[in-house]
C-alpha cells in the first residue's frame, strides 16, 4: 500500500527533554515542529512538566514529570511518573498519528513509552555520544529486540552519533545534520551595549564539566597577558561559582558570567562578541550552538573532538584546536583576536555554512526520510 504524503500528516515530536530545559535536544524539538508546520503538517509535542514557570501553546501536552541528574559528565533529563505506561498508552490511544518521532527512546523514559505503544510509522532520532564508556554497549541488552522490532528508521546527526550507536542496534540509519534558525541568529541583529568595551571571547552553554569551561578559563589567564583589553563572557545555566573560584583574583573582574540568558536576548550575545569558544571535552554528536555561533557571523574556535569536527573545518569555516592543550586554546584565540582578515573569512565561511542548515532545509530532508519510510508500507 502506498500512501500520499503530500497530504498533511500528523506527527508526534516526543523527548525527555523540552523547554524550558536548556540544550540542544531542546532545541531540535522545538525548531523541527515549527519547520514541520511549516511544510503543511500538524505536529504535537511531548513532553514532561518542569518545576520552573514555562508557557506551552495548545500543541505541547505534558505527561510526568522531568528529573535531572548527573551522568555522562552533563545533565540528563528523565521523565518519571509511577503511572507513565499507562498515561503514555492512554493519550496514543485518544490520538491517531501517522509518524510517531521520538528522541532516544532508551532506558523506560518518556519517549520509550512512546515507541512501545505506537501503532504508527515509528522514527527516532539518536544524538547522543559518550565521555568514557559507551552506555550503548549495555543499553542494548534490554532494548535490542524491541528497538530492532519497532523503529522503522532512525535519525543520527553525524557519523560521530551514528558511530556511537550503530554497532550495538541494528538499525535502518539516515544521517540528517541538527539544524540552525537563521532568522533568530543573524549578524545584524541589535548588540548588547551593557557590555564594556574591548576584545569579547564568548562562552554559551550548560555549565557541565564535559563543555569544558574550566579549561577556558585556564586559557584565558594566557590569553590576559598577551591581550589585555580580553574580556571572557559566559552564558549559560550551572553552578557559576564553581568556576568563579577558578579564576585568579587579579582578572576575576574580566570574567562576567551572565547566568541562564532567554532565547530572545541569546542572538544577541553572539552579535556582541569578537570570538565564540567551545572547548568542550567530548561527548558531543555535533553541537547546534557552533551553528548559532556561525550564522550570527562570529567566528568558532572548537575543540577537535567527535561531532565538532563534522561542522568546524579546521580553518575553513573555523578553528580547531587540541581539547587537551590549554596553551594551544589561548594561542588560537589569541592568532584570531589579533587577525582581523582572518577573522572577517571565517565569519563570510561559516555564515554560508550555516544557511545551509537551516532549519528549513533540514526539516526538508526530516520530511523526506518520513515519505520513504511511508513507501515501505
Amino acid at each position: 500500500m502506498c500512501y500520499n504524503i503530500k497530504l498533511i500528516m500528523r506527527v508526534l515530536l516526543c523527548s525527555d527533554s523540552y523547554y524550558p530545559h536548556p540544550g540542544g535536544i531542546s532545541e531540535y524539538i522545538h525548531y523541527l515542529a515549527i519547520s514541520l508546520r511549516k511544510l503543511g503538517n500538524d505536529v504535537v509535542i511531548l513532553a514532561p512538566r518542569y518545576r520552573h514557570e514555562y508557557k506551552d501553546g495548545d500543541n505541547v501536552v505534558r505527561i510526568g514529570r522531568c528529573i535531572l541528574f548527573q551522568g555522562n559528565k552533563s545533565t540528563i533529563t528523565f521523565t518519571y511518573d509511577r503511572k507513565l505506561p499507562y498515561l503514555v498508552k492512554d493519550f496514543l490511544s485518544s490520538e491517531k498519528f501517522d509518524i510517531t518521532h521520538t528522541s532516544g527512546p532508551l532506558g523506560w523514559n518518556l519517549p520509550y513509552w512512546v515507541l512501545h505503544f505506537s501503532k504508527s510509522i515509528n522514527v527516532a532520532t539518536f544524538q547522543t555520544s559518550f565521555v568514557g564508556f559507551n552506555f550503548y554497549k549495555l543499553a542494548k541488552f534490554p532494548f535490542k529486540r524491541e528497538l530492532e522490532t519497532k523503529v522503522d528508521g532512525a535519525i543520527v546527526p553525524s557519523r560521530a552519533a551514528l558511530n556511537a550507536i550503530a554497532p550495538h542496534f541494528l538499525l535502518y540509519y539516515k544521517i540528517i545534520p541538527d539544524g540552525v534558525d537563521t532568522e533568530r541568529f543573524y549578524p545584524e541583529i541589535e548588540s548588547i551595549k551593557e557590555l564594556p568595551e574591548g576584545k569579547k571571547i564568548l562562552f554559551v552553554g550548560r555549565l557541565d564539566p564535559r563543555k569544558g569551561l574550566n579549561r577556558l578559563i585556564s586559557a584565558f589567564t594566557m590569553i590576559k597577558q598577551k591581550i589585555p583589553s580580553a574580556f571572557l563572557i559566559v552564558v549559560g545555566k550551572g553552578n557559576i561559582e564553581t568556576y568563579r573560584k577558578m579564576i585568579p583574583h587579579n582578572i576575576r573582574k574580566y570574567v562576567i558570567f551572565k547566568g541562564y540568558v532567554d532565547p530572545d536576548t541569546l542572538p544577541r550575545y553572539y552579535a556582541s562578541c569578537d570570538v565564540y569558544v567551545s572547548p568542550a571535552i567530548g561527548g558531543e554528536t555535533f553541537g547546534i550552538v557552533l551553528l548559532e555561533a556561525m550564522a550570527s557571523g562570529i567566528p568558532v574556535i572548537a575543540s577537535d573532538i567527535l561531532g565538532y569536527n563534522e561542522v568546524v573545518k579546521d580553518r575553513k569555516n573555523g578553528i580547531l584546536f587540541d581539547p587537551f592543550s590549554t596553551e594551544e586554546l589561548a594561542l588560537r584565540t589569541i592568532e584570531l583576536l589579533e587577525d582581523e582578515k582572518l577573522r572577517i573569512r571565517l565569519k563570510e565561511k561559516g555564515r554560508k555554512y550555516a544557511l545551509q542548515l537551516s532549519w528549513d532545509r533540514v526539516a526538508e530532508r526530516v520530511v523526506d526520510f518520513y515519505e520513504e519510510l511511508y513507501n515501505k508500507i
